[in-house]
């Protein structure tokens, strides 16, 4: 009987503790969507999914915070889930989001279906005329896509874009200035650190690379470029953060110097900045009713019509004027992103307040020598069912570039299709038609509560989706990244297009050495094993670029330059070969054990660093069991792919090493002290 008694209390607070478990992940997610951090959202209401009980409330949740990510094939999952549930009626919009859903990823047909079902069984005027407003845009952009315009889209390569946001692209002669939020802040105090934007160029087809000389600051996010014609000042922004996920932005310009170098940063006035609001986008350009010249900028300064409006300010040979509201372009929604075409005396922008495809929409307005006219649509393929922002125009109107989340770009992890924007060329033949006016969106207020956001059970309240300033930073980072262009210097191994590589081209690049930053993985740890990938370890180390360059003299930057390019990236992108090539020779059968050597720089004491020298071995067999998914998994498991390994710790390093831990630079950042913190793939045996 005892027995029974423990047996009975011992799954009662197992029962308990679950409870408290998915009541405490519940929690978090709705402290997350308050915080509009909705991809920790979704993560926490997929762990409370894993508990029984309130599934369709939970769902639901899911559902909002995955919309508002971008995460629309997961939000429409989940809302299909809810609507099949008998509590359905328990969440009356359910159908509205979803069929907005559908809207959001073009399925314009079932977007229509949902609004008729919605506005035929809804008992809620505001969103039945809102789904009323929606059906007519579906329709619209129906046969918008019927009749596209002669463009051809072209997703930038891996060279400009990555998983994260990548934007603002602007076109120099042959150089490309465009932003990227693929930056990690070194200092911050976040865990996980918050992201940060860099200004980058790429000439040619090489590689885009940040701007030197401290253009970009470490503890602000610099983006958002705008030249003047003669290239001799450029305006940008920098923001900051003002929590954990909301940005605040302010514009800046440069002036290039006699060296050919970008001079110190001036702030505009508090006329433009206005103290505690947003000031973003700048963009130079011509007055057309003065041909003056003028910046035009967005900002959600009150006084506008809501949202983010434009405003343009007079520049003058004192400095600047006093900005103006674009009334008659400016909704009560978003208008952001402007960019002024000289040729055509049109202004660009993007918008949420006009009938469009989905999200943002790009629009183009002509003076008429006394006001801006009524914007036009910019026509299909140039605008999708995403967000389509950042448009730019070359002088003969042949060229153009946008930043968009559409089908196509990469995403931060493939389950969820989700963020960012990647940065797209347009090829333009004839130059760009403007389809007719459109009108201005319904926007019957829907008692919009930000940042508040509807508990599991007060789910008929509204989450108000925030202004794009940037696109949205998300904590993650995909599997496998882009993989890097391969330099001459190092052997590369040619990828596999219908037969296996062969046992001699796969040695032919050993040994192979894979690089750490200082103390990682697992920084200050005893531990000989690890839980962290080397792709975690690979990503940090190659956003510390310009940590390194910074660092070192000059006389060592080029030397960083080519660590970073030959031997980081390049070793990166050469093992991604090397085993695809060894994935192959698995599907044919073959048995394989592959030798790891593990290495540190002298620093820390020997036993400490033999240890971190196992970790680093670990981390490189965490990647092969994260690779493409796991598709090596079957063949470790099974013993037909064998990994043996070996640590030096320190022991090999060359003397001319430093191993003063108050000497920094020589211990950690230049070339020769970067070089022994590494694995080396040092031989393949097949059988």
């Amino acid at each position: 009987m005892k027995k029974i008694f423990l047996f009975i209390l011992f799954t009662s607070l197992l029962g308990g503790a679950a409870a408290q478990t998915k009541a405490a992940f519940i929690r978090a997610g709705e402290t997350a969507m308050r915080k509009q951090d909705f991809f920790s959202a979704m993560n926490y209401f997929e762990e409370a999914l894993e508990f029984p009980g309130s599934e369709t409330a939970i769902r639901y949740q899911y559902g909002e915070a995955a919309r508002q990510f971008f995460a629309y094939d997961l939000a429409i999952r989940q809302y299909q889930l809810v609507l099949l549930d008998k509590k359905a009626d328990r969440f009356p919009l359910t159908e509205f989001w979803l069929a907005l859903a559908y809207q959001s990823t073009g399925q314009y047909q079932k977007a229509v279906e949902g609004f008729s079902n919605f506005i035929e069984n809804s008992s809620n005027q505001i969103y039945k005329d809102r789904a009323v407003s929606a059906r007519r845009d579906c329709e619209w952009a129906l046969s918008m896509v019927r009749n596209p315009h002669d463009l051809e889209v072209i997703h930038l390569d891996k060279k400009v874009n990555t998983p994260y946001s990548e934007f603002g692209a602007v076109q120099r002669g042959d150089t490309l200035y465009y932003s990227s939020y693929r930056y990690q802040m070194t200092r911050d105090q976040n865990i996980p650190r918050r992201r940060t934007t860099k200004v980058l160029t790429q000439t040619g087809t090489a590689k885009g690379r940040p701007i030197t000389h401290k253009f970009n600051e470490n503890d602000k996010l610099t983006a958002h470029t705008s030249l003047t014609p003669d290239g001799q000042r450029i305006y940008y922004t920098l923001c900051q953060y003002t929590d954990e996920v909301n940005i605040r932005c302010q514009i800046y310009y440069r002036d290039m110097g006699k060296r050919k170098r970008w001079g110190s940063a001036q702030k505009l006035p508090d006329a433009i900045n206005q103290e505690g609001f947003t000031a973003t986008h700048p963009a130079w350009g011509i007055d057309p009713d003065t041909q003056k010249p003028v910046l035009y900028f967005s900002s959600d300064r009150p006084g506008g019509k809501g949202g983010m409006d434009i405003y343009q300010v007079k520049i003058t040979d004192n400095g600047f004027g006093t900005p103006v509201n674009l009334t008659t372009i400016n909704t009560g929604e978003d208008e952001i992103t402007p960019f002024y075409h000289q040729k055509s005396q049109s202004l660009f922008f993007s918008s949420t307040g006009y009938q469009s495809l989905g999200g943002h929409d790009i629009y183009q307005s002509n003076h008429d020598g006394e006001e801006w006219k009524v914007p036009r649509h910019t026509g299909y393929p140039l605008n999708s069912s995403y967000n389509d922002i950042y448009f730019t125009l070359s002088a003969d109107s042949t060229l153009a570039y946008i930043s968009s989340n559409r089908s196509g770009s990469y995403y931060l992890e493939e389950k969820n299709k989700a963020c960012c924007n990647d940065i797209f060329m347009v090829k333009i033949n004839p130059p760009l038609p403007a389809v007719p006016a459109v009108q201005e969106k319904d926007t019957t207020p829907l008692v919009m509560i930000p940042p508040v956001v509807p508990t599991l059970e007060d789910t008929n309240q509204i989450v108000s989706t925030p202004p794009v300033v940037f696109p949205p930073e998300k904590p993650v980072r995909p599997s496998i990244p882009s993989t890097p262009s391969i330099k001459p210097p190092v052997a590369s191994i040619p990828p596999p297009v219908t037969t296996t590589v062969d046992i001699e081209t796969l040695k032919s690049v050993l040994p192979l050495p894979l690089y750490f930053h200082n103390d990682q993985p697992d920084a200050r740890s005893y531990l000989e094993t690890t839980t962290t990938s080397y792709q975690t370890t690979y990503d940090d180390y190659v956003q510390r670029r310009d940590e390194y360059l910074d660092a070192v003299s000059d006389a060592d930057r080029e030397r960083v330059r080519e660590f970073f390019e030959q031997d980081l990236e390049n070793g990166y992108a050469v093992f991604l070969e090397f085993l695809e090539g060894v994935k192959g020779q698995l599907e044919n059968g073959k048995k394989i054990t592959l030798t790891l050597q593990g290495f540190t720089s002298p620093r820390a004491q020997s036993g400490y660093n033999l240890a971190l020298g196992k970790r680093r071995t670990a981390a490189i067999i965490n990647f092969l069991r994260d690779y493409q998914r796991g598709i090596l998994n079957p063949y470790l498991n099974r013993g037909q792919l064998n990994i043996s390994e070996k640590t030096f710790g320190e022991t090999t390093a060359p003397a001319t090493v430093s191993d003063l831990l108050d000497d920094r630079i020589n211990s950690i950042y230049v070339p020769a002290a970067a070089r022994e913190r590494r694995v080396e793939l040092v031989d393949i045996r097949v059988e």
